[in-house]
Order: C-alpha cells, then sequence, then structure tokens
C-alpha cells in the first residue's frame, strides 16, 4: 500500500464551496509513480500501489467511516479498521517474540544493534504527532505555499509544503469526505503507532495529522522521496469507481 498517498490524502483541508460534486487529484513522487485519489459525495477511493504500479485501492465511506482494501490481483476485499489493525499487531507481537528468542545466543551488543534495525526496541505507549511550522516558503506550480514538519514523538518524519485552497476548485463535500478519510487513516495510524514494535517504525514516516492548509508537496525525511500534487480534475465520476466488484470475495485479515 502506498502509504504516503495517504498521507497527501490531507490536501483538502479549508477548501471553499463550490458547485463541483467530484473530485479526481492524480498525484506523482520523485521515482516516477503516479497515483489518483477520487472523490464522489460521502465516498472516497485511493489507489494503492505495490512496488512499480497499482495493486488495488481502498475505499472510504464517510457516512459510517468505513474503509476497505481491495486487491484487484486476489480479487480479494477486507474491512480495515481497529479489528484488522489490532490482529496486525497481534501477529506482529508474536513474531518478535519468535525473533528475539532466535537471536538471544548473538552478543549482547550485535542483538541490541540487531534489535535496533528490526524495529525490536520501539516501546509501546502514546505517541505525540504535532505539527510545527519551520518559518520557510515555497512557490510550487504557481502557488505560495508555506513549510509545516510533521513530528512524532519530537523527531521530523516529514516536511509538507501547505497553501490555501481556493484556487483548487473542489467543492466543500469534496472537502469533507477527504478530510474524514484523513482523520480516520490518522486515527487507525496513531492505533499501530501506540502499539509500538516494527510497524510503529515503519507507520512513523507516513503519518500526517490535519495540516489547516492544502499541502502541494510532501517531503519524507528518512528516504528523502517526495510526493507532489500533478493535477485535479473535477468532471463526474462513474459510481463504479466506489464500488466493490461482485465477483471479489471478502478475507479475514489474517
Amino acid at each position: 500500500m502506498s502509504q504516503r498517498l495517504a498521507a497527501f490524502a490531507a490536501l483538502l483541508l479549508l477548501l471553499p464551496g463550490i458547485t463541483h460534486a467530484d473530485a479526481l487529484l492524480r498525484f506523482v513522487d520523485s521515482e516516477g509513480q503516479h497515483s489518483e485519489i477520487l472523490v464522489k459525495g460521502p465516498y472516497a477511493r485511493m489507489d494503492i500501489a505495490n512496488g512499480g504500479g497499482s495493486a488495488g485501492f481502498m475505499l472510504f465511506n464517510a457516512n459510517d467511516r468505513s474503509l476497505y482494501i481491495v486487491d484487484q490481483t486476489s480479487r480479494t476485499y477486507m474491512a480495515f479498521d481497529e479489528r484488522t489493525i489490532d490482529a496486525q499487531v497481534q501477529a506482529m507481537e508474536q513474531m518478535i517474540s519468535e525473533m528475539r528468542a532466535q537471536i538471544q545466543q548473538l552478543p549482547r551488543e550485535a542483538r541490541a544493534e540487531l534489535e535496533a534495525q528490526l524495529g525490536l526496541s520501539v516501546g509501546g505507549g502514546p505517541v505525540e504527532v504535532q505539527t510545527r511550522r519551520t518559518g520557510r516558503t515555497q512557490q510550487i506550480g504557481g502557488l505560495r505555499c508555506e513549510e509545516k514538519e510533521i513530528l512524532v514523538d519530537g523527531r521530523v518524519q516529514s516536511v509538507a509544503c501547505v497553501t490555501g485552497a481556493d484556487d483548487l476548485g473542489l467543492s466543500r463535500q469534496d472537502y469533507q469526505t477527504v478530510n474524514a478519510l484523513m482523520q480516520r487513516l490518522f486515527d487507525l495510524s496513531r492505533r499501530a503507532l501506540d502499539a509500538g514494535g516494527p510497524m510503529a517504525r515503519a507507520m512513523s514516516s507516513n503519518v500526517l495529522p490535519g495540516l489547516d492548509g492544502v499541502p502541494l508537496e510532501v517531503r519524507h525525511v528518512r528516504d528523502d522521496l517526495v510526493t507532489r500534487l500533478a493535477g485535479v480534475s473535477t468532471d463526474t465520476l462513474s459510481p463504479e469507481f466506489f464500488r466493490i466488484p461482485q465477483n471479489y470475495r471478502e478475507q479475514d485479515p489474517f
């Protein structure tokens, strides 16, 4: 899954009320990977990328905050919710226990280094996520934006360049739907972060709280990958984009 794209779902904060009902947001990152977010009323669809191409998508319903992962390769889908996160955390804890047992024979220094590399030393507990202005501005696509850092437990994980939303031509309903999606993803990310372990380490660089504006660009500090908004369309979208195909089967998280 492209967690960076999930982070970029924050693009629609503070959008004005314009008459268009649908939206398609196109993104490109510094590795040349393209992705999209589609919005229609209370529904949103977000690409899931795996390596060089699309492996499926996520479907979100703002009315009940339900979120599904649809895998086009296996023709399956599953709910992505607190139960899913908890199941992943439980499986991760079992894996950590087995890995710790396997490395107990190593010298203490080597064992500590390996635990740090694998994220085994990341403890659980409440994680603080905050934003901080840098005082710097940029011009991106002819728009002026303000830099904001996203910090997890005091460490900068990503930097977003945020602008007002008046020039993007998206409706208030589009804004509300994507804002609800962003909040849902953030809530689930926080659950994984608080659990600690390798999952928390992987999630920490992709979590994104509300930014009080529209990020035109997000740079991830760990790998210096940059994701940028490449285009916006407000043409009408088919309802079929927001439905799980009837011949797909439901799958449990584990």
